[in-house]
């Protein structure tokens, strides 16, 4: 999917938060960021033609130094995969989003847990070696409450599903000022105990082909739209 996306955009730059082993760096054909506190490269055999940065701290860090601004790097899109617990994807998002060009592309993993049990904010899970999604299926519920203005597509990649959005608004400060009514509606909402109709009920799947003809597409439309919950 990041590669069909990636030739769709003829992107120049992608960023990724939580790269650990690379293999999703590998294949990347364009320049890349790299953001994890703790990588672990399985490789070197990159596909990248451009140059590539890699950052070993948190994506708060990160971005709180203002690297890219001062490289002059507009990533075309993002693939967000750090620390599993919502309120990071939420402000990982909200970062990536101020540094995007318009016309790009976000993807966060990880929003379609097959279970309650890999739901939990329990971070241990990431010594266990154990499938582990967290909460960040929240950020689906969250971007169509607070931000309608996106185009929020939820994709059913396996094996945990991938959120993607577009029409992106680097000015647009709504999660911002509302950061902390976010977390304190959100972060205490258990899909174990809600059972999953609670997620799935609040969109409809967009298939892989569907969301990569839409971009390109006025505003990042056509297909790929989220349906929020009554």
């Amino acid at each position: 999917m990041l590669a069909g996306i990636e030739d769709r955009l003829a992107a120049r730059w992608y960023l990724e938060i939580g790269s650990r082993t690379g293999t999703s760096l590998l294949p990347r054909k364009c320049g890349f960021v790299a953001i994890d506190p703790v990588f672990n490269l399985k490789s070197a055999d990159f596909a990248s033609q451009g140059d590539m940065l890699f950052f070993r701290q948190t994506s708060d860090d990160f971005f709180a130094s203002g690297q890219l601004s001062r490289l002059g790097i507009v990533p075309d899109f993002a693939f967000i995969d750090g620390m599993h617990q919502f309120e990071f994807a939420l402000r990982d998002f909200i970062n990536c989003e101020r540094a995007m060009a318009r016309n790009g592309v976000i993807c966060l993993h990880d929003v379609c847990p097959l279970n309650g049990a890999m739901t939990t904010r329990d971070d241990s899970y990431l010594s266990r070696g154990t499938a582990w999604t967290g909460d960040i299926w929240k950020i689906v519920p969250v971007l169509g409450r607070y931000r309608p203005d996106l185009s929020v597509s939820v994709l059913p990649a396996a094996r945990t599903g991938l959120c993607c959005v577009t029409n992106l608004d680097p000015g647009n400060d709504s999660l911002v000022s509302n950061y902390e009514r976010i977390l304190a509606e959100f972060v205490p909402q258990d899909l174990a105990s809600l059972g999953p109709a609670h997620h799935y009920a609040g969109f409809s799947f967009v298939q892989a082909e569907a969301f990569l003809s839409s971009l390109g597409q006025p505003n990042g439309s056509g297909a790929a739209r989220f349906v929020p919950r009554a």
